[in-house]
């Protein structure tokens, strides 16, 4: 091989690799604005959590203290009903008592 077609061989190496350096150029620098994309992208979806998880919290927070007020009014409820039990159990011996007093009255020919 001739000095010049060596030198012809190596122009067109050189040129080769200045075309794929110029191509490995772009590419980084395509590579470089989707790093930056998806950079910004992952900081909202950060931001996105965040607010879901504040919000989940604040959720879990409210639905607690809901559970509690039930709670209480159930609580409260059932100290009524246990009253009111025991309200009626009075009135149902009392009730006994006078249907007693009745019948002792009507079966002893007391009634007139």
């Amino acid at each position: 091989m001739s000095p010049e077609e060596r030198f012809e061989r190596i122009e067109r190496q050189m040129e080769f690799l200045a075309q794929n350096q110029a191509q490995i150029s772009a590419q980084l620098s395509q590579l470089g604005q989707c790093v930056d994309q998806l950079s910004q992208r992952v900081d909202q979806l950060g931001g996105y959590l965040l607010q879901t998880a504040r919000f989940v919290e604040d959720f879990a927070r409210r639905t607690e203290e809901r559970f509690v007020q039930v709670a209480e009014s159930q609580r409260r409820t059932d100290e009524r009903l246990d009253r009111l039990a025991e309200s009626q159990q009075r009135t149902d011996d009392r009730m006994n008592i006078l249907i007693g007093v009745v019948e002792r009255y009507f079966s002893n020919g007391k009634h007139g």
